[in-house]
């Protein structure tokens, strides 16, 4: 199989190509879910390099900027319980 050009996809359809093309897109951390809003930005192997069928392509997604909200990608929101005083403490 040759792996398809995946770099500056969306991420859901750079998931959707790479499955047609019978490789997996997948994370650099294999521990999360996979990521399917942003663009790719750099994927390993390159295009056109012969693979296995079924082989990984790891790919690295940018989200995407613009605002609209909603996600902040794995990382949790942290919000105080209630003001800091001048000096930094409670």
């Amino acid at each position: 199989m040759l792996v398809p050009a995946l770099v500056g996809l969306p991420a859901a359809q750079a998931h959707e190509v790479a499955m047609a093309a019978r490789v997996v897109a997948i994370d650099p951390d294999p521990d999360t879910p996979p990521t399917v809003e942003g663009t790719v930005t750099a994927q390993q192997p390159e295009a056109g390099t012969r693979v296995p069928a079924g082989e990984a392509v790891t790919i690295w997604v940018e989200p995407d900027s613009g605002g609209g909200g909603g996600g902040g990608g794995n990382m949790p929101r942290v919000q105080p319980d209630k003001p800091l005083d001048g000096a930094g403490a409670n």
